[in-house]
């Protein structure tokens, strides 16, 4: 299958797609790191740099999927909470998603996967679930989280699948009770999800790791001011917990939080957010929880003088767990067998 990736960051989402063998023919995305990165590992797939400029009509009948993470800046509990649209009538920065509903509109692909933060449940789904309806697709949603799939942090994030109707349609005759997507593809009604603070304190110090988030390059806080935090149950950031670790274990911090470590942390391969690395090695498995001796494989969770430190980071904070994505992605690959014409 064919895909069309937009807001394609590092490429998260196309990890898990070409592990369901769908593969994207063009990428989207408008930051110059991501951008060098997604040139790095997909070469000669090109990369177009404004969504607002992506014409879906060049795309119709020669892409079967139509996926991508738009912005959360807006959506995030964390964040401005704004929604799509802010109080003024503006389009906010999450609002780009209606760019991706122009595209989808205009290409008519058979399949749509769409991917955000938890807070998009509450701030922005309705809106999403009613602009693809609107266009002819079936659509379901579902919160995963990154610990469902072994991943030693929560990071819960909210995908939604549209399938055309035409192929939705076809499905109806199928049994899909057992598809990976479970609640994404059912016949029932969405069940949605309670709002939730996507980084309760409470999970910020105990058996997982707080997730790494766009800030993750932050500086770690003292000892006695994590303690502090930690007791009065109020939010702490990865790197303090990170640092936190390393003085339990030797005494003292060494370094800064090492991207190579973050990588593992997400799934991703080794070295594929290095720009110096020419040929990432297969991902080996996730780190250790936290208060546990650190796996063989694992890099240093700190290390000093790593070139292009904050842009890894800032770059894997932004980025999905690919893990996370997959089911998805192969519900699509399986609903692709069962309904695509002989």
């Amino acid at each position: 299958m064919k895909a069309l990736s937009l807001f394609s960051g590092i490429g998260g989402l196309d990890l898990a797609a070409q592990a369901c063998d769908i593969e994207p023919i063009a990428f989207c995305e408008i930051e110059p790191f991501p951008v060098e990165i997604l040139k790095k590992r997909f070469p000669g797939v090109p990369v177009l740099s404004d969504v607002r400029e992506v014409n879906g009509d060049d795309y119709r009948g020669t892409v079967d999927v139509i996926f991508g993470g738009f912005p959360c800046q807006d959506l995030s509990v964390a964040g401005r909470k704004a929604g799509l649209i802010d109080a003024d009538g503006n389009v906010t920065r999450s609002g780009l998603w209606f760019e991706m509903l122009r595209i989808i509109s205009e290409a008519r692909p058979r399949f749509i996967v769409a991917e955000n933060v938890r807070g998009a449940v509450n701030a922005a789904l309705d809106v999403v679930k009613s602009g693809l309806e609107h266009e002819g697709y079936k659509v379901r949603a579902v919160v995963l989280p990154a610990s469902a799939f072994g991943a030693p942090h929560q990071r819960e994030r909210l995908f939604i699948l549209g399938v055309r109707r035409d192929v939705f349609d076809i499905l109806a005759d199928h049994d899909t009770a057992g598809l990976p997507g479970g609640a994404a593809t059912g016949n029932g009604e969405n069940e949605r999800p309670e709002p939730d603070d996507e980084q309760p304190c409470g999970r910020c110090s105990g058996s997982v790791w707080r997730t790494p988030d766009a800030n993750t390059d932050r500086g770690a806080m003292s000892e006695s001011l994590f303690q502090r935090r930690v007791k009065a149950r109020q939010p702490i950031n990865i790197n303090a917990q990170v640092a936190h670790e390393e003085r339990q274990k030797s005494g003292a911090t060494v370094g800064q939080l090492n991207p190579a470590w973050v990588e593992q942390l997400m799934g991703y391969p080794d070295g594929w957010t290095d720009p110096d690395c020419e040929t990432p090695q297969p991902w080996q498995g996730w780190p250790g929880r936290p208060g546990e001796a650190q796996k063989d494989f694992e890099h240093p969770r700190t290390a000093t003088g790593v070139k292009h430190r904050i842009k890894r980071l800032k770059a894997l904070g932004n980025s999905v767990v690919p893990q996370q994505a997959e089911p998805i992605f192969r519900t699509v690959e399986i609903i692709e067998k069962l309904t695509r014409p002989k």
